[in-house]
C-alpha cells in the first residue's frame, strides 16, 4: 500500500494569515506616517521624506527637488527635457499640506537664507548642498538640517537642549 505524498505549497488559510499580517503591518506604517499634526511630527515626517527624495534621486539617476510656499510642500523630478514635473506616483513624496498651526518659516542653503519657493535639490550622486528648513507652530520651532552626505537631523536651535536628533529610519 502506497502512502499519499503531501502536496507542496500553501493552503488558503496560510495565505490569508500572511495577507492579514501584511495588512496590519502596513496600517501601522501608515499610522506612524500620518500621526500628529504638531511641529515635531511635521519635522520628523519632512526629514523622512527628504531621505526618500535622496534615495529616489540616486535610484532613478535623476535630479529631484523640493519646494514650499510655507503652508505646503511638493517634490519634483527633472525630466529628460530638463523640465520639472511634480512627483505624483510615489506616496512617500506626495504633495503635503501642513496643519493650520504649522508653517515652514525659513529655508537656507549653505548657511545662506533663501526665499520660500526656491528649489532644494537632491542630485543623483546623493551628495547635496547642506540646507536647513525651519518649521514653526506658535512658540515651537524645529529645523530639519541636512549635511553634504545626505544625512538629516532635527535641530531645536536651543543651546541647552541636545542640538541635533538623528532621524530614525
Amino acid at each position: 500500500m502506497k502512502k499519499a505524498h503531501p502536496q507542496s505549497g500553501f493552503t488558503l488559510l496560510e495565505i490569508l494569515v500572511v495577507t492579514a499580517i501584511i495588512l496590519i503591518a502596513t496600517s501601522f506604517v501608515a499610522f506612524k506616517f500620518n500621526r500628529g499634526s504638531g511641529v515635531p511630527e511635521a519635522a520628523e515626517r519632512l526629514a523622512l521624506q527628504f531621505e526618500a527624495a535622496r534615495d529616489e534621486a540616486v535610484a532613478k539617476g535623476r535630479l529631484v527637488a523640493w519646494t514650499s510656499d510655507g503652508a505646503a510642500y511638493q517634490f519634483w523630478v527633472q525630466t529628460e527635457r530638463l523640465e520639472w514635473e511634480p512627483i505624483n506616483n510615489n506616496d512617500a513624496l506626495r504633495s503635503t499640506r501642513l496643519a493650520d498651526e504649522v508653517r515652514i518659516s525659513a529655508q537656507s542653503v549653505n548657511q545662506q537664507a533663501r526665499p520660500l519657493g526656491e528649489r532644494i535639490l537632491f542630485p543623483s550622486d546623493g551628495v547635496i548642498e547642506p540646507f536647513a528648513i525651519e518649521l514653526q507652530g506658535g512658540e515651537q520651532k524645529l529645523r530639519v538640517v541636512a549635511d553634504v552626505m545626505g544625512r538629516f537631523a532635527l535641530d531645536s536651535g536651543v543651546a541647552s537642549a541636545p542640538a541635533k536628533q538623528q532621524v530614525a529610519r
